[in-house]
């Protein structure tokens, strides 16, 4: 199976990212899940991508995940917010998929949806 991940315009490229992005969370998402947590989804263009929680021995595990794809790097919100985290005390966690996992799961259309 063949998947386009190139663009020809900025445009273009713009839309794939976006859509490997949303894959990206996607399967960070269904990970959380299968450890036990709750996924609680925040608004487009928060400091991460979701919270995932559960309960561990009557305390709140809580965890602010941000998924990239491949290369991708945090923005300077992202890192700040990333750093208040850390200095708070608070669970951060950067999620990342490598290109290869994402060609595994795209090859064996593994939760790629639109993506082709």
């Amino acid at each position: 199976m063949n998947f386009k991940l190139r663009g020809s315009n900025s445009t273009e490229q713009m839309d794939i990212n976006r859509k490997i992005g949303r894959l990206g969370e996607h399967i960070a998402k269904d990970d959380y899940r299968n450890l036990g947590y709750h996924i609680l989804d925040v608004k487009s263009g928060m400091f991460c991508d979701f919270v995932a929680m559960r309960f561990l021995d009557n305390k709140l595990d809580l965890v602010f995940v941000e998924c990239k794809v491949g290369n991708a790097q945090m923005s300077r919100r992202q890192i700040w917010f990333k750093r208040w985290c850390q200095k708070a005390g608070q669970n951060f966690f950067l999620y990342r998929i490598s290109n290869e996992r994402l060609r595994y799961l795209m090859e064996n259309e593994i939760g790629v949806g639109d993506l082709r």
